[in-house]
């Protein structure tokens, strides 16, 4: 039997230009999305904060492609695909946006973003506050979108992710003893707090389009203005580490026809439903120049990802 999806692309008609922040050749446009009040819950980091949740390898000896976690709170717990995760065997990011419900254990599908450790450095996992730059977002966006047509399953390539990661380090002049992602988020450390500081997470929105250099990368949209809020530390630093990688001079502000044609063409894409590891639907969207996917529960979005295809993208 076929799922039924909401229309989610529809909403991006609705989407309008709020305000804009520039540091630099990062820039980023605001956008309020009226989705309306959905379900109430809380992010990663509030809930590992608070112990209500323990993430943890799948089994003793653990498995490269999934880990578990104990959600053992009365909330539901939103994780945004990319988020990363640090210790245990090694380090992971999540495959694909996912709403764990309360009082639950359950498998998460992730992918190792560290090619040389598979140890124990702690019995469990914990929050880094990054995630996957925002290339390797778009690639394994890409990848699960794939898996899940063939398997059901959102499962990235993790040959073409340890590779990129690989190349991302050497671009970036970061060493790294276990070819660690983390790893290049430490060493610029200092130049991504300085971005921070100057893209302070705006109050008025809820969803963002990022432009490196010039170029239109994609966007991420919340049905809270809050989420947005937690979440976005990690989305400035995730295209920030993209930025740095390709510093521009001189690149002209991104005209709001030009965000809103994006918009326009994005709304055109196809929606393919999958049912999501957790509560939901996974709803992968491919175009002519997008890709990406919306977590929807109860015909409410919860989070959406967008791609610009045609961007010069690091991840090859």
């Amino acid at each position: 039997m076929a799922l039924q999806t909401f229309a989610v692309l529809d909403t991006l008609k609705h989407a309008v230009i709020s305000g804009r922040q520039r540091a630099g050749s990062l820039e980023v446009i605001h956008l309020q999305w009226p989705v309306g009040k959905g379900p109430a819950y809380v992010t990663l980091d509030e809930a590992l904060g608070s112990h209500w949740i323990e993430i943890a390898e799948s089994t003793e000896s653990g498995q490269v492609s999934q880990i578990k976690i104990m959600n053992h709170s009365e909330h539901m717990i939103f994780l945004m695909a990319g988020e990363q995760l640090v210790g245990a065997k090694q380090n992971r990011v999540l495959n694909s946006s996912i709403m764990v419900p309360p009082k639950a254990e359950m498998p998460l599908p992730v992918t190792c973003v560290e090619r040389g450790r598979w140890g124990y450095s702690s019995r469990a996992f914990s929050s880094a506050g990054t995630s996957s730059y925002h290339g390797l977002r778009a690639m394994m966006s890409g990848h699960v979108h794939k898996s899940y047509r063939s398997s059901g399953m959102p499962i990235s390539d993790q040959r073409e992710v340890w590779g990129e990661v690989s190349r991302k380090l050497g671009a970036m002049g970061s060493p790294s003893r276990s070819d660690a992602m983390q790893d290049v988020y430490q060493n610029y450390a200092a130049k991504l707090k300085e971005l921070e500081e100057k893209l302070p997470a705006p109050t008025d929105c809820n969803a963002a389009v990022f432009v490196v250099a010039g170029v239109i990368v994609g966007s991420d949209f919340f049905d809270k203005k809050e989420t947005l809020q937690k979440l976005w530390p990690k989305l400035i630093r995730s295209c920030s580490l993209d930025a740095l990688e390709q510093p521009s001079q001189n690149v002209t502000s991104t005209s709001a026809d030009d965000i809103s044609t994006w918009l326009e063409r994005s709304a055109k894409a196809t929606q393919e439903p999958f049912p999501s590891p957790g509560l939901g639907q996974d709803v992968r969207i491919e175009g002519e120049d997008v890709l990406g996917a919306s977590l929807i529960i109860d015909d409410h979005p919860i989070h959406m990802e967008l791609f610009h295809r045609t961007a010069p993208e690091s991840a090859r």
